[in-house]
């Protein structure tokens, strides 16, 4: 019983934490290291996206080229 109690947990903390993953997304415009030539927009989580800048000098909140003020 107590195996089954945890494995519920665990699939109902991995579904929560994937919808929380995905409900909130943004642009980021993500500059490669090493090939500024091929930056490109990528759509994902508010989340990772705050991780993802901090760990790739060069890449800012927004879609590339836009002039649009990002999202905060």
């Amino acid at each position: 019983m107590k195996n089954k109690l945890l494995y519920f947990g665990l699939i109902i903390g991995i579904s929560v934490g994937a919808f929380l993953l995905s409900a909130d997304k943004v642009d980021v415009c993500h500059v490669p290291p090493g090939n500024p030539e091929n930056a490109h927009t990528i759509n994902i989580a508010r989340v990772a996206a705050y991780v993802h800048i901090t760990l790739h000098e060069g890449d800012t909140m927004g879609a590339c080229g836009s002039n649009e003020e990002p999202e905060k």
